[in-house]
């Protein structure tokens, strides 16, 4: 595929394909547990992971009634109702939520950070005059915070977050949506998750980058055809080959 002879559009994840998010929320769940710890011992960090997660995607997540809302939700606000979800169905009422959610941000912000190369790859592709997109899981305000503080959103033309289409990766209907904003050209998605990025991709009859080291499951993408790499470099090799 040589980039000078088709004019290509690349879709890029970002949780774990772009920004190093598993570290960010591993951070956030320690320091919530060294902040509750003093009163109440007895949870662990799993428990608080389990049950932030829970509020997420049982009251927040696709299929529900809040899912709608992620898109007009500020970050306080969302930050806030999973904090004091967590903290109600861990039945603690004593701790200062607003306090846990600042230590909780401030830790997860903290240990945001691009994987290394992304710079140099995004702006190789802009020199390329590509045109380059985001599809990602998750509430605007907060997929938008991380742009921003990764100094990544001057980068991307267009940013498709499921919460704004409606259906989340791997919904055919949401990369239908990114074909709609730029058509009549081959579209590429590059992501870390199996399922969400590569298969939804590989259907859409796109092509498929696997970023593998921001995987961490043995769990690989059931469609075939996809390409497996370790370092964004790689991308332009493969674009730019004759």
């Amino acid at each position: 595929m040589v980039l000078t002879t088709r004019s290509v559009c690349i879709w890029f994840d970002l949780d774990d394909t772009l920004i190093t998010t598993t570290a960010s929320l591993t951070a956030a769940i320690k320091a919530s547990k060294a902040y509750i710890e003093a009163d109440y011992p007895e949870f662990s960090e799993r428990d608080i992971a389990y049950n932030s997660m829970d509020v997420w995607l049982t009251e927040l997540g696709p299929g529900t009634a809040g899912f709608a809302h992620l898109s007009q939700m500020s970050l306080y606000s969302f930050r806030s109702h999973i904090v004091r979800g967590t903290l109600s169905r861990m039945g603690i009422e004593t701790i200062d939520a607003a306090r846990l959610m600042e230590c909780s941000a401030l830790a997860e912000e903290s240990a945001w950070s691009c994987f290394p190369g992304v710079h140099k790859l995004l702006e190789d592709l802009q020199q390329h005059g590509i045109t380059l997109g985001i599809i990602s899981n998750g509430p605007t305000a907060l997929q938008n915070h991380k742009l921003s503080l990764c100094g990544l959103i001057r980068y991307f033309t267009h940013i498709l977050l499921d919460c704004e289409v409606g259906v989340s990766k791997p919904d055919s209907r949401i990369f239908e949506a990114a074909e709609t904003l730029i058509p009549n050209c081959h579209h590429v998605m590059i992501g870390n998750d199996p399922d969400a990025d590569i298969n939804g991709a590989i259907r859409a009859k796109w092509t498929a980058f696997w970023f593998t080291p921001g995987w961490d499951s043995e769990t690989k993408p059931t469609e075939v055809g996809y390409i497996p790499i370790q370092h964004h470099s790689e991308i332009l090799e493969y674009l730019t080959k004759g």
